[in-house]
C-alpha cells in the first residue's frame, strides 16, 4: 500500500458506449478511438472557462498503457469521486502537475468535479442537438 501522501482524490467517471456523428447525428461511433466504451478514466483537471473538455488519465484501448489526454465531457458518464490509489495513474498525475499546485487534488474538488460536469455534460449535448437541428433547416 503506498504512503498517504501518495494518494489523491479525483473524479472517476466512465467513457460512454456510443455518440452521435455527422451531420445530423445520423450515425453512432464509439465515443473514444482511445479508450474503450465503460472505460473507467480519473477526471484531474478542467477547463473552467470553455465548460467542454477535462483531463483524463485512463486505460488506452490498444496498447494497455495509462495514458493522459484531453476528452469532451460528453463522452463521460457516472461522475463518482474516489481516492486513487493506482501507482502509474499517481505517476501520471505527478507528470501533469510537476509546474503546477497538486494540493488542489483534494476531496473538495474531486466532488466539486462530480457535481460540475453533468451540468456540464447537459448543456454540450443541449448545444450540439440545437447544431444538428439548425444544420437540418
Amino acid at each position: 500500500m503506498l504512503p498517504e501522501s501518495e494518494t489523491y482524490w479525483t473524479a472517476i467517471a466512465n467513457i460512454v458506449a456510443d455518440r452521435p456523428y455527422g451531420p445530423g447525428g445520423a450515425e453512432i461511433r464509439p465515443a473514444s478511438k482511445h479508450f474503450a466504451p465503460g472505460a473507467k478514466v480519473y477526471i484531474i483537471g478542467w477547463f473552467p472557462g470553455t465548460c467542454s473538455r477535462v483531463v483524463v488519465i485512463g486505460l488506452h484501448r490498444k496498447t494497455k498503457r495509462m495514458i493522459k489526454l484531453v476528452i469532451a465531457v460528453d463522452f463521460l458518464e457516472n461522475f463518482k469521486s474516489k481516492v486513487c490509489y493506482t501507482p502509474a495513474v499517481i505517476a501520471l498525475i505527478k507528470a501533469h502537475f510537476a509546474s503546477d499546485d497538486i494540493t488542489r487534488l483534494d476531496k473538495e474538488f474531486s466532488e466539486s468535479l462530480c457535481v460540475t460536469l453533468p451540468i456540464w455534460k447537459a448543456q454540450e449535448l443541449r448545444d450540439k442537438a440545437q447544431a444538428r437541428a439548425r444544420a437540418a433547416s
